[in-house]
């Protein structure tokens, strides 16, 4: 009788192997062990933040992309208590803005409504404890605010509305941060002394990390034995297997949501506040981005085990010490003056990858009480007179307006470029990708090479750079084939960060401090860039000639999504975004189907990446990285993802379209705010209308076209005579 082992069986037996092998070197190595124990503190890091995803996950079944945001935010809250002995306040609009910009209109200067409050507090600084009470207070503020006003009015819709709420949320919260204290890094005032601590073999562990560490194993401790013994945890475990069972049984799963809420913001946001003493400076981005490995670690956890995700968060933490170590050796490979850059941030994404690969499954499921629906996905009607309309009245202002609004359209058209490819995907596939704006910049960084280095000509050029990111495309799809929903928006992401990381900011790529050139293009001697002064009009930059080359591109990208949507292959991928099994079992070939998407959307962003680098002459990492991709998501679908109509609403709404251009010249509302609005936004219409800004139009005609036509079909009504008469 012969017996066989599995794949994922010999897998986990090589890894076991190879990790005591590995362990074995660096113990016997002085200055390898104590680079890896020089990991403790991140690792503590990551560990709280992952915890607190999982926190959210058993009590709600949402995994919260904006754990490290709210980490980052209730540390600059405590930094203001400590500093300045106040609470900041989130922008909102002032009600009577209106009416001082009507008097000041009529030349009323002198007068001034009240506004806002932007702080609340006494002013002076606060001591340690005082400033530590308040912010945990906020963080529990935040969790009630959190559960109550975002996902507890998600609680029966699909896990694509539940992961762009999150990634609105992730994006708000920065946003806010950026517009009261700027994205530079502040100083924070340390809590515990930095002296280091000796162990045995003269291993030197700093003491604040020890601490740290020492605090995030005594809270795992405490997880582990609420949700094991008490009638809290058990409750929760039971509404995280099946929610009508909890009911039956007499729990709230409001309830329970909203607890597991508070303690997730409130843990997250204490060792956010430790982490920034131990680091001595908080900035929006540094402890938001921590979300990824967090992320790793709460998935090798299955978003269940404490114990697992804690031991997870700290493995991962110490190997990226000990790769930053190995970094200093000869052998190690190089970019320039320093070892590759990126090593260290793939990590995370390898490590999700292979779990996922290894376990072949899918989150531990919920049972749910209601199941909500995708956006809607219409067919497209009308297509040839909308075309016209829209291209003609955007080739009026391109020939006709003036610098500013010329570059506003511009801007506009490539945002929809991006957007479109998250149509295909998500749209019309329900595939969720954080990574779209990353696959542009993979565009856009080989068109700089293909140019600069082998003078490939145009339109040879951006078509080459977007067949290169169809091939990055095609790669984050082979674990799409295996998983989907919130496990393929946490890959997307750690893929996007693997390539900002890797390639954006590697010095042989990246072109530095000003980014990688890209030549304007030209063909047949006509140069038709952005910065080839115009002949047309005022003379003045940019030149409009490239504005309708972009709008040629958009109107045959536009038509090649509407003929997708009318075409055998759209209706396939409507059925898979529908239900995967029923497609397959009415003979759609799947893994081909959700291939093909995934190649097309990225081909689709990698055109816009394309006009993007023309656009502004360079590509630069922070065009293109992780934090670009939500923000593009967030765009798209509060335009609305799933129709093309939805994209050009995408394209104007985007940083420095025609929406924002227009509240800034109108209203005086600073571009800066495009992201507050957009992340809120964001929030707003997964909650209330996931058919985004396009939907809400479309049934509004809907509604009218309807009230007219049941008028017309009931005929003139009688005059009514008076009955005297």
């Amino acid at each position: 009788m012969t017996s066989s082992v599995s794949l994922p069986k010999i897998g986990r037996i090589a890894a076991v192997l190879a990790g005591v092998v590995l362990l074995g070197v660096i113990v016997t190595d002085h200055d390898q062990l104590t680079a890896v124990l020089g990991g403790i503190g991140t690792g503590a890091l990551y560990a709280a933040i992952a915890l607190g995803v999982v926190l959210t996950y058993k009590g709600s079944g949402v995994v919260n992309f904006a754990n490290g945001a709210t980490a980052m935010y209730v540390a600059y809250i405590y930094d203001s208590l400590r500093t300045q002995g106040r609470v900041f306040l989130p922008p909102l609009p002032n009600p009577l803005a209106l009416v001082e910009g009507a008097l000041h209109a009529g030349g009323a200067t002198g007068v001034s409504l009240p506004h806002w409050p932007t702080q609340l507090g006494t002013g002076t600084p606060m001591s340690f404890w005082p400033a530590m009470l308040i912010s945990l207070a906020a963080s529990v503020v935040l969790g009630l605010l959190f559960h109550f006003l975002i996902f507890r009015p998600l609680r029966g819709a699909p896990p694509l509305a539940k992961v762009v709420a999150s990634v609105g949320l992730f994006i708000l919260l920065q946003a806010i941060v950026t517009l009261r204290f700027t994205s530079q890094a502040l100083a924070i005032e340390p809590i515990m002394r930095k002296r280091p601590v000796t162990f045995p073999g003269h291993v030197v562990i700093p003491f604040d990390n020890l601490v740290l560490a020492v605090i995030v194993v005594a809270v795992t401790a405490v997880l582990w034995a609420v949700f094991r013994f008490t009638r809290f945890g058990l409750a929760t475990r039971a509404a995280a297997e099946n929610e009508k069972g909890a009911v039956l049984l007499g729990f709230s799963p409001d309830v329970l949501a909203g607890t597991n809420w508070v303690l997730s913001t409130v843990l997250t946001g204490a060792f956010g506040i430790l982490a920034a003493s131990i680091n001595s400076f908080i900035d929006p981005f540094t402890v938001t981005l921590l979300i990824v490995p967090a992320l790793a670690a709460a998935l090798l956890g299955n978003f269940s085990s404490f114990w697992l995700t804690t031991g997870a968060a700290f493995g991962i933490a110490m190997t990226q010490s000990w790769l930053s170590f190995l970094g200093t050796k000869d052998w190690y490979p190089h970019a320039g003056s320093g070892p590759v850059p990126g090593i260290k941030e793939a990590l995370p994404f390898l490590l999700i990858v292979i779990a996922l690969f290894l376990r072949g499954d899918k989150l531990p499921t919920r049972g749910t009480i209601g199941a909500g629906r995708l956006p809607f996905s219409p067919r497209p009607a009308h297509v040839a007179l909308r075309a016209v309309i829209a291209g003609g009245l955007c080739l009026v202002g391109l020939l006709t307006l003036s610098s500013q609004w010329r570059t506003a359209i511009t801007v506009t058209l490539v945002g929809t470029v991006i957007c479109l490819s998250l149509v295909i995907l998500t749209g019309f596939l329900g595939q969720i990708s954080l990574a779209q704006m990353t696959l542009a910049g993979v565009s856009g960084f080989a068109l700089s090479k293909l140019v600069t280095d082998w003078s490939v000509p145009f339109p040879i050029g951006p078509l080459l750079g977007a067949a290169a990111a169809a091939a990055f495309g095609l790669l984050t799809a082979v674990p799409a084939l295996r998983v989907r929903g919130v496990n393929l928006a946490v890959v997307t992401l750690a893929f996007a960060v693997t390539i900002e990381t890797f390639v954006f900011k590697n010095p042989s790529w990246n072109g530095g401090l000003r980014g990688a050139e890209v030549p304007p293009p030209h063909l047949f001697g006509l140069k038709f860039g952005p910065n080839a002064l115009s002949t047309f009009g005022d003379g003045k930059l940019p030149n409009p000639f490239f504005g309708v080359f972009c709008l040629g591109v958009v109107m045959v990208l536009a038509l090649v999504v509407v003929n997708v949507r009318r075409s055998v292959t759209g209706r396939q991928m409507l059925a898979v975004r529908s239900n995967e099994r029923a497609a397959a079992a009415v003979g759609i070939n799947v893994a081909g189907t959700k291939m093909l998407a995934f190649g097309l959307a990225a081909f689709v962003a990698g055109l816009g990446g394309a006009l993007s680098g023309y656009n502004f002459g360079s590509v630069t990492a922070l065009t293109f990285g992780s934090i670009a991709s939500m923000t593009i998501l967030a765009f798209a679908y509060l335009g609305g993802i799933s129709s093309v109509t939805g994209a050009v609403v995408g394209g104007c709404i985007v940083t420095g379209g025609i929406a924002f251009t227009g509240l800034q010249e109108w209203f005086h509302v600073d571009q800066k705010y495009s992201l507050y609005v957009g992340g809120l936004g964001l929030i707003v219409t997964a909650i209330l209308n996931p058919e985004g800004i396009a939907g809400a139009f479309r049934a509004g005609v809907r509604r009218v076209t309807h009230a007219l036509a049941r008028r017309r079909e009931a005929g003139p009504q009688p005059i009514p005579v008076p009955e005297e008469l």
